[in-house]
């Protein structure tokens, strides 16, 4: 059968004895470094065309209170993930 389910405040909490801390997953902690930032800074020089397209349409919209710009900030975002795939990667251990 199927679990009951309580809605609690904004999330919904189901059965689970106890909460996953991601213990197993990293277990050191300390010897975690996050190189999203500075990867992600990197890939912006190859992703300056769409960025431009972003910065052109903010600029556009910047009296129209209707107007947005998500189309070009998920481009943006979308070259910047593909040009950091790889380098975020390339840092792992394994």
């Amino acid at each position: 059968g199927r679990h009951p389910v309580k809605r609690i405040g904004p999330g919904i909490v189901g059965e689970m004895s106890t909460r996953y801390n991601g213990a197993f997953i990293i277990p050191d902690l300390d010897e975690a470094v996050d190189t999203s930032p500075a990867v992600e800074k990197e890939c912006h020089s190859s992703c300056t065309a769409v960025f431009a397209a972003y910065e052109a349409c903010a600029e556009r919209i910047v009296d129209k209170p209707e107007g947005h710009c998500t189309g070009q900030y998920l481009d943006y975002f979308a070259c910047i993930d593909h040009c950091a795939a790889g380098k975020k990667f390339a840092h792992t251990k394994g």
